[in-house]
């Protein structure tokens, strides 16, 4: 590898330049440089020493004057010293606190008594003044080992940075894999005081806690919420360790949670920073929003409840007054799992949660006219309107997590009512719904997104695959259900008796067919049949229609899965494989443990309901009671592997090895999203969850399609050259050429490349890489000049060589093996997923089944039409998942029909497709449709960002220019034609704000026409005649009216 784009020169030199001349750290290399001794490079006297006691010592006399030499040395001993028995955790905890809050040292009294007080180590008010020290290549050495740390990053002496480095073509996990893991073994002291480890091979960067499995290690791509992302390092860099970031991370972003009888050490993604600081800044400036402190949507699984305890640690450390948190849920579970998690990350002190914990509404009252620093409390305990309302002299903080929604906001009101000055924030795992004003009227509008598709992008959550099994029931013909019942079951939430008896009399066949017993049968059958084909992979949840149904599914499921366990046993006995029959009898001992349970509210008079349906309610009621089943299925060790429910643990309950959720409730809107959720949190070995429907509800379930380009592999093969130097010599000049002019031909400069420096040689050689595979044909012409260079170059001496040429080959073979790496990487996060997790598990699912093929699985959190485009060559499977991308398409032109009227010949393009498609029902047909279809899909694609090319704020405009364009007209004309369109639209939009319901009323109709025919008129290039103005007149009338209408 060159010099020029190795380890050391491109990510570890970058990296200390960057962090020295624009972060303002000072930077030491100290490999074969390091002076050992007090007034040495570092000062230390031995390699064994992590800790810079020099640097230590300045900065505790320069931050507390006070302190005696003997003082001094108490800090020093204190923060160097541990027990023999202690863990690495216990260790790092204790050693954090001290670097929050202080060290204690000794005091003499004037009494000569002695007391504990605390010596500050770090500034956080004033972060320039304290010493940022990063050092490259440094020894380490342990009690038989020595190694050397990439770059270790130091404040006032404490080692708080890791950061272990690759070369770009290297996998990141490497780090983690190879060095990291290996230097907790051999060099644990460096970890003692740690508090970021960072990993990068420049391109991509994660970072983490000493306690993070890798999967737990996360990238940190953004500096604002509004940016795209990059997972870069230098943006991880930038974020991280700007002085006055790093020290806001350190003093307030890092948790440790002691649930469940162990510690995790907890960082904040990037979007919980985020987030939360801009919370931070709306509590900052409460004076001015009325108590609407915002609505913080953070998507379901990316760590709601630890942005809600970053937020109110950072409010009680960083402002002054002793506010009182009031943390409101709408659930008992809920309450207890909040109130759990404060406590075990230790903001309750030493007190249990219990004595936060509000037992009804008269102790709500009590405790907020104290000054408690938490009160957790159900919002149904306000239940008196007429309540007198508290005047505190603190300030009260409302954090709701989804219970403002509750009862339609009544008890909303009343908080409001009670707490008139209290400052009110909202948590959401889902987005505000279209006529959810209850939210808007009680927090205001958002605060911080950070949606389902960006997760899933940041790992934050894992992908969710869609699998429809409905289609197995259509000899039932199994009718699409209406939205109105959708609807009225999520308005209803749980139900009891009486309410489910009017919904049934409402809707009455719809519930019929929902619920008969020949239809719930071939679904227990099927989940039966399906979720034991899965058996290594998780928990499962099955959603059904509601209590009694999940009483009855339970009866169906335990009938078919004693009848699978007899047909498995038979399979033994007959089985002549000895590897299969050992498989097959792990998976018996699986189905013969599993156990199973039904969780629903209680209702009155739930016994006779039962009954009269022929269910026994009692026995499932007294394991609900009894046992407690949520910490159970909870527990992965634990043979608790399936439950029944319709509306309990749908949301507000995280298991995170539960990976499949079988839907067969109509559902939509925020309770869709927060059920399916259920199955995308992050766990050990899960790379995905999988949601499995039976009711149809794919049209809710679908995502942004994505525009992805393939990466074929390149290279090109032939003998070896045979032609003498001269011919050599001129081939290899040649072949660069060659490789320089096509780079140049698709916009990329190579002498750019050479010539740069630092990190813009790293982006320069990303961007080449993303040129080179904007196409298959693109990559593969330009991997053979590579290949064919690199071959060629085998053959040449040194003195054949000259120094440009040098540098043109290393450039481009440094963009070739990104291409490399970028194939690489794919195989890894693609195929993995797609195959193993889809095709092979379907196929082997299919085997035993007649000849009917199971449904095809869908990602829905980001579908890459590219993955299905390779998925598709190998499965006998087409029409169906045809059939679901037609869908997905048809959705998808449908919304941009209504935006833009002049997109009409997209929608006549797909009709063209599907005509041709049902013509021919061939196997050639099937491909070449699907290949029209993925095409269709990029233009779609690359026509929602055209109002972008063509100079617009927005799509509105781009809409408008559209309406009035016409053919032949000059580049002048287009120019001047935008104008029209801006100003055009600009005075409509103004116009309608001043209107009350404009499109009903003929003086408000004939004003809007007569604005706009006065601004064609004036403003339209010559090249109209006056004769089309009326024409362009009621095309913009007619654009504006269906587009406007509805929300004006």
């Amino acid at each position: 590898m060159a010099k020029d784009y190795s380890e050391d020169q491109l990510i570890q030199w970058s990296t200390a330049e960057l962090l020295e001349k624009e972060l303002g750290w000072t930077c030491v290399y100290a490999f074969d440089k390091e002076v050992l001794g007090a007034n040495g490079t570092l000062g230390r006297t031995s390699y064994h020493e992590v800790l810079l006691t020099g640097r230590f010592r300045k900065a505790l006399k320069r931050l507390n004057p006070w302190l005696t030499d003997k003082q001094l040395q108490e800090c020093v001993d204190r923060m160097t010293e541990h027990i023999s028995s202690q863990k690495l955790m216990q260790i790092n905890e204790q050693k954090y606190q001290y670097i929050k809050d202080g060290v204690p040292v000794t005091r003499m009294k004037p009494d000569g008594e002695t007391e504990e007080v605390r010596a500050k180590v770090i500034d956080f008010v004033s972060p320039g003044k304290n010493d940022f020290l990063c050092v490259r290549e440094m020894w380490v050495y342990g009690a038989l080992y020595h190694r050397r740390a990439d770059i270790v990053g130091f404040v006032n002496g404490l080692p708080l940075l890791f950061m272990e480095l690759k070369n770009h073509d290297v996998e990141v996990v490497d780090a983690f894999n190879k060095n990291y893991r290996d230097y907790l073994d051999t060099i644990p002291q460096l970890f003692y005081h740690n508090a970021f480890i960072m990993f990068s091979n420049g391109l991509e960067a994660r970072v983490g806690t000493i306690d993070s499995k890798w999967e737990f290690f996360h990238e940190w791509k953004r500096l604002t919420e509004q940016e795209a992302g990059n997972i870069e390092l230098p943006t991880m860099l930038r974020a991280i360790c700007r002085k006055e970031n790093f020290l806001d991370l350190l003093e307030n972003f890092i948790l440790y949670d002691h649930s469940g009888g162990r510690t995790a050490k907890i960082l904040a993604r990037n979007h919980q920073y985020l987030g939360v600081n801009q919370a931070i800044e709306m509590y900052r400036n409460r004076q001015y929003l009325n108590g609407k402190l915002g609505v913080f949507w953070h998507t379901q699984g990316s760590g709601k409840s630890y942005s809600m305890l970053f937020l109110s640690l950072k409010i009680r450390r960083k402002f002054e007054g002793t506010p009182t948190f009031l943390v409101l849920t709408d659930r008992d579970e809920l309450n207890k799992q909040i109130s759990d998690t404060f406590e075990n990350c230790g903001l309750l002190g030493n007190v249990k949660a219990k004595k936060f914990i509000a037992s009804s509404g008269e102790d709500l009252k009590t405790k907020l006219k104290g000054n408690p620093s938490f009160i957790f409390s159900l919002i149904q305990k306000f239940n008196d309107p007429k309540a007198e309302p508290i005047y505190p002299d603190h300030d009260i903080i409302v954090m709701s997590d989804e219970a403002h929604r509750t009862q339609n906001g009544i008890f909303a009101d009343n908080l409001m009512h009670l707490l008139p000055t209290a400052h009110r924030i909202g948590f959401t795992g889902t987005p505000l719904i279209s006529n959810d004003n209850i939210t808007a009227r009680t927090f205001g509008g958002y605060v911080s997104i950070y949606d389902f598709k960006r997760a899933v992008e940041d790992k934050a959550t894992v992908p969710l695959y869609y699998e429809n099994r409905g289609e197995k029931l259509q000899d039932l013909k199994n009718p699409e259900i209406n939205d109105e019942i959708a609807a009225a079951l999520e308005q209803a939430g749980e139900l009891d008796a009486s309410q489910l008896a009017k919904l049934e009399r409402e809707f009455a066949k719809e519930v019929h067919l929902l619920t008969a017993a020949k239809r719930l049968r071939l679904i227990a059958k099927d989940f039966v049949h399906h979720y034991s084909n899965l058996w290594t992979s998780g928990k499962a949840m099955f959603v059904c229609y509601n209590k009694v149904t999940c009483v009855r599914m339970f009866n169906y499921v335990q009938e078919y899965w004693q009848r699978e366990i007899k047909t498995l046993e038979v399979s033994i006995a007959k089985c002549t494989s000895q590897q299969e029959a050992q498989e097959m009898k792990r998976k018996l001992e699986w189905m013969r443990e599993t156990d199973m349970a039904v969780v629903v509210s209680q209702e009155q008079n739930e016994i006779q309901t039962f009954l009269k349906w022929g269910l026994d309610i009692k026995p499932h009621r007294e394991r609900m009671e009894k046992e407690e089943l949520d910490k159970a299925f909870k527990a992965d060790d634990s043979r608790l592997r399936v439950v029944f429910v319709c509306a309990m643990w749908l949301t507000g309950f995280d298991v995170k090895t539960l990976s499949c959720l079988y839907i067969d409730k109509p559902m939509k809107a925020h309770t869709l999203m927060q059920t399916i959720a259920r199955a995308n949190r992050v766990a050990e070995g899960k790379t995905n969850g999988l949601i499995i429907d039976y009711i149809g509800i794919v049209k809710a379930l679908r995502q942004a399609l994505a525009d992805y380009t393939a990466n074929p592999e390149g290279g090109t093969e032939g003998n070896d050259p045979t032609i003498d130097k001269k011919e050599l010599i001129k081939h290899v000049i040649e072949t660069i050429a060659a490789a320089t002019a096509f780079l140049k031909e698709h916009n990329f400069e190579l002498d750019g490349l050479i010539k740069a420096e630092s990190f813009e040689k790293l982006s320069l050689l990303k961007k080449a890489a993303n040129a080179m595979c904007e196409t298959a044909e693109i990559r593969k012409s330009f991997c053979t000049f590579a290949s064919t260079l690199l071959k060629l170059w085998k053959y040449l001496d040194r003195e054949d060589i000259t120094s440009e040429m040098k540098q043109q080959k290393d450039a481009i073979e440094a963009i070739y093996k990104e291409l490399q790496q970028k194939r690489k990487h794919a195989d890894v996060t693609e195929l993995s997923v797609a195959i193993n997790t889809i095709l092979n598990e379907h196929l082997e699912v299919s085997s035993k089944a007649s000849k009917a093929a199971e449904p095809r699985r869908f990602d829905i959190s980001a579908i890459d039409f590219e993955l299905l485009h390779r998925e598709f060559a190998k499965s006998n499977e087409k029409n169906l998942m045809l059939k679901d991308i037609q869908e997905l398409l048809q959705e998808r032109i449908a919304q941009m029909l209504a935006q833009n009227p002049s997109r009409i010949n997209f929608y006549e393009k797909y009709q063209e497709i599907i005509n041709d498609y049902n013509q021919e029902q061939n196997r050639a047909t099937i491909e070449k449709t699907f290949d029209e279809l993925m095409k269709l899909s990029r233009n779609l694609t690359v026509e929602e960002k055209r109002y972008i090319r063509e100079g617009f704020e927005n799509d509105e405009q781009l809409s408008m220019y559209d309406v009035l364009m016409k053919d032949n007209l000059s580049t002048k004309d287009i120019k001047k034609l935008k104008a029209v369109a801006k100003k055009l639209l600009k005075a409509i939009k103004d116009q309608l704000a001043t209107m009350d319901h404009p499109f009903d009323k003929q003086e408000t109709k004939a004003s809007i026409i007569i604005t706009i025919r006065d601004i064609l008129w004036k403003e339209l290039p010559e090249s109209y005649s006056d004769e089309s103005i009326s024409y362009y007149r009621d095309a913009v009338y007619n654009y504006v009216s269906q587009h406007y209408g509805c929300i004006a």
